[in-house]
């Protein structure tokens, strides 16, 4: 193989690499289908270990976009939807809600933190709940 074939073959294995890493390197306003993919079933934690449902349809029992579920309805003192709540306040620090909250949510798939939940923009692996139910038809 010629030097040249040589070059043109690493170059090209360096742009694929830095394309698959940068396309995993998601920011709060660029999710698309593989985010949704990525994201579903995955379980929603506070800072402080609670359990606040999971990313879901609309027809799962524990989904934050099922508004008849435990987790969907805005009343329920652990739901990200109760703006009284901890979780969904826009001024606590560990709301999902909460554009500086500097606890928000973790996202729990497999075991593995895979991002958090919070409307922050430029948060690495950081999502946005609204986002999420508008792109993934949730």
């Amino acid at each position: 193989m010629t030097k040249y074939l040589q070059d043109v073959i690493a170059s090209k294995k360096l742009f694929i690499i830095t394309f698959v890493c940068l396309s995993n390197l998601t920011l709060s306003s660029d999710l698309n289908s593989w985010d949704c993919y990525k994201l579903e079933g995955a379980k929603i934690i506070a800072e402080d270990g609670t359990y606040l449902g999971k990313i879901e349809d609309d027809y799962d029992r524990d989904s934050i976009y099922n508004e008849y579920s435990e987790y969907g309805n805005s009343y329920n003192s652990d739901s990200i939807w109760n703006e009284y709540s901890e979780y969904g306040n826009e001024y606590s620090p560990k709301s999902a809600l909460n554009d500086n909250a500097s606890e928000p949510p973790i996202l729990l798939k497999n075991g593995e933190v895979i991002g958090k939940l919070t409307t922050k923009e430029y948060v690495f692996n950081g999502y946005d709940v609204n986002e999420i139910k508008e792109t993934c038809d949730w």
